[in-house]
């Protein structure tokens, strides 16, 4: 085996460490949030973290992705906001239009995923800039769609979504399962999915070996708007309304669950099983902060605090080679 070859196999390893860290973490969180709160193993309690954790569980294993290609997508949060509005605005002026509502919105995510991918693969511009323009740019066709105003109209069947629950679990987090799923299957079980990870490893080795890397990047960025749909449809079931605000911050939120997991952000190295632990950090600790009857507004500082930890820890890993 060549050199070159011997590398390129190294970097399709996915990084173990992170992603059992970050349960170990998680584990410990749940310990202390059941003895500071009594509330916390409530079982309602426990069912609302479970609906509150499954848009973000989406969103943020479409961003993992991106991340795992030496990329980032800062315009999910304003594609889930489009996605409630469309939504809602569609059922409202005819409760038949379920299926055509859901298929509109994911041809407008496609549509976005493979704008943002073409700049940053085929044009070449900053993966940051780019999907912040998108940002700015969906955010202000969501202001003209909806002329700044909610919008309801969302149908007693649609909000089963994540209102609905089978055997007595929420639906939403079958939803969640099933996304987790599919990027499971696409990441470890494809040829893409492992050139995903050899090109956030070495974009150089991996171009010369011969695989399609702006292809794989640009499709990196479809998948990511996807997942971003599918969880504005989750957001948009469970808040039973659409607002263009609806997804602000879910693009924070869902850095930070990948980084919080594990994954290196520059790419090459992670685990989603570490980006859902991610998640569930957040959300329980958001849940603490609202049954300790602290102020709301900790809640940003919370997730401030959380990703510069993430980022700490993945750089001490990194620097110790653990």
């Amino acid at each position: 085996m060549s050199a070159r070859a011997a590398r390129f196999t190294r970097i399709e390893k996915p990084d173990l460490t992170g992603a059992a860290a970050s349960w170990l973490a998680l584990l410990t969180l749940a310990i202390v949030a059941s003895i500071l709160s009594s509330d916390f193993l409530d079982k309602q309690n426990l069912l609302n973290i479970g609906r509150q954790a499954a848009p973000l569980a989406v969103v943020a294993l479409g961003q993992t992705i991106v991340i795992l290609c030496g990329g980032i997508d800062v315009s999910v949060g304003a594609v889930m906001s489009l996605t409630t509005v469309v939504v809602s605005t569609e059922m409202n002026s005819d409760p038949s239009m379920v299926i055509p509502a859901v298929l509109l919105v994911l041809v407008l995510g496609a549509a976005i995923g493979l704008a943002n991918g073409f700049f940053i693969a085929k044009v070449g511009t900053d993966p940051f800039v780019t999907t912040l323009a998108a940002m700015l740019i969906i955010s202000g066709a969501a202001l003209v769609y909806t002329q700044g105003s909610p919008t309801n109209g969302l149908t007693t069947g649609f909000r089963q979504i994540s209102e609905g629950e089978l055997l007595g679990i929420p639906a939403s987090i079958f939803f969640a399962a099933g996304a987790f799923a599919l990027a499971w299957f696409l990441l470890r079980r494809t040829v893409w999915g492992r050139s995903i990870y050899a090109i956030g490893g070495n974009m150089r080795a991996t171009y010369l070996s011969g695989r399609r890397t702006g292809l794989v990047q640009a499709t990196a960025y479809l998948a990511s708007s996807l997942f971003a749909v599918v969880a504005g449809l989750l957001l948009a079931a469970r808040i039973g309304t659409g607002a263009v605000s609806a997804g602000s911050g879910f693009e924070l939120e869902s850095i930070a669950a990948a980084l919080i997991g594990g994954t290196a952000f520059g790419g090459g190295r992670g685990r989603i099983s570490g980006t859902i632990a991610g998640v569930l950090i957040l959300v329980v600790l958001f849940n603490l902060v609202n049954l300790l009857g602290l102020p709301s507004q900790l809640q940003q500082i919370v997730r401030g605090a959380v990703i510069v930890l993430g980022v700490a820890a993945y750089s001490r890993r990194a620097a110790t080679g653990s």
